[in-house]
């Protein structure tokens, strides 16, 4: 035992398992927050983190690195490290009743899946970039590895998996990493000189996006088995999902309708066919290319990084629901995350009472479907925390009806 190991065991005895009945009910509020069909979870799911801070941006600066024990290289080269900072992140989920999933990441940043095609990487801060970008011929000799799957950091990242697994008990589960999209992927790789390349050298790009659609298909696979997680769902941050993947598509909005709907979409598309659906993330504003993702079939949501760059946000909220699809929609606090337009932006304001807010944000809803919430109560609200979740309750059934229980 290490002085590190005991304090991960400190931090596991405080996130205790919920009982089964209500795992199961949470777990169901996940599973039946999408689709088309009209069964509807009792309530929609809220995420209520109880934080150890009295203002808002100190937990900012905390959660996104600058507050934490260790650095990222420190945590790759170190599975014990990783697992500490990954522990201390869930405790706030534990502290009052909740539907976030306490999940343990392997978190090795955006480039990790690089190794599988025998590319260096580096780190630029707490970051993991690539160490260069390759020109058009390197690019088309791009074979992915024969160990592919031991190398490198998609190798740390199974070892890390297997480590937790040892250690963590069955209800604190491991989930997936950050997952580059197949377009991501191919950028990390090309670089900007990507853009110029479809005009240029169209089939380069395709068997460059055909060969990240293969990488993040084969790499999700091999995460999800590693940590045990069964297809039709996954576990990502504090949540829980309906669909086997998840797709970070940021360098997407880049793009215009017509190049996306050549060289992006087809192939998220593809990997969620042959993986089993799921969600995609992005930040920025995503319009011009929202219809795209809301016609593929196995979209099960949208996490957006500014809900507020891409329209009204209960606008936005509406067209994804009328499609079957979810997204993260309210946030308990006016900094809990970068503020959008006044009025616009689903949040708390300042010293709005809790069950005001949540009547708000539900008003343009008329049923069970599509929505979650996160909440944040910080030290000066601390003794709210634990009714945060039955006020979130009460509203529903006050503004969306109770008549089916």
């Amino acid at each position: 035992m290490t002085p590190l190991s005991d304090e991960i065991q400190r931090l596991i005895g405080q996130l205790p398992p919920r009982g089964a009945a209500e795992e199961a009910r949470v777990h169901d509020r996940w599973m039946r927050l999408t689709g088309l069909d009209t069964t509807e979870p009792d309530y929609l799911p809220i995420i209520i983190q109880g934080f150890d801070r009295v203002h808002p941006e100190e937990h900012q600066r905390e959660l996104f690195g600058s507050g934490s024990r260790f650095t990222l290289q420190e945590q790759i080269e170190n599975p014990e490290k990783m697992l500490y900072e990954q522990l201390l992140r869930l405790v706030p989920l534990r502290r009052y009743p909740g539907d976030g999933t306490a999940v343990v990441m392997p978190f090795f940043g955006n480039a990790f899946l690089l190794s599988a095609l025998g590319l260096e990487t580096r780190m630029e801060g707490d970051l993991l970039e690539p160490a260069r970008s390759l020109n058009r011929q390197e690019t088309r000799r791009l074979e992915l590895l024969p160990n592919w799957a031991e190398a490198g950091h998609i190798g740390q990242a199974v070892r890390f998996i297997q480590y937790a697994r040892s250690i963590l008990p069955s209800h604190i589960p491991v989930g997936l990493c950050y997952m580059m999209s197949p377009y991501d992927l191919a950028y990390l790789v090309r670089g900007s000189e990507m853009m110029v390349d479809m005009y240029d050298a169209p089939d380069d790009i395709h068997r460059l996006m055909s060969l990240c659609t293969d990488l993040f298909v084969r790499a999700t696979r091999l995460l999800k088995r590693e940590a045990g997680e069964p297809d039709g769902f996954h576990r990502y941050i504090n949540a829980t999902h309906a669909g086997s993947a998840l797709s970070c598509e940021d360098c997407c909005v880049m793009l215009s309708p017509k190049l996306h709907r050549e060289f992006g979409i087809p192939y998220t598309r593809q990997a969620f066919g042959e993986l089993g659906g799921g969600w995609v993330h992005f930040c920025g504003d995503g319009r011009r290319i929202l219809d795209d993702y809301l016609a593929i079939p196995d979209l099960q949501g949208i996490l957006f990084g500014q809900l507020h760059l891409n329209g009204t946000p209960h606008e936005t909220a509406l067209k994804l629901i009328r499609h079957g699809k979810g997204l993260n929609y309210g946030v308990g606090g006016p900094d809990y995350v970068l503020p959008g337009p006044p009025g616009l932006a689903p949040q708390r304001a300042p010293g709005e009472p809790w069950p005001a807010y949540f009547r708000r944000i539900l008003a343009p809803f008329d049923h069970r479907k599509g929505i979650f919430l996160s909440a944040g109560a910080f030290t000066d609200e601390r003794a709210m925390g634990a009714s945060l979740q039955q006020m979130w309750h009460e509203a529903q059934d006050e503004v969306l009806g109770n008549d089916r229980r």
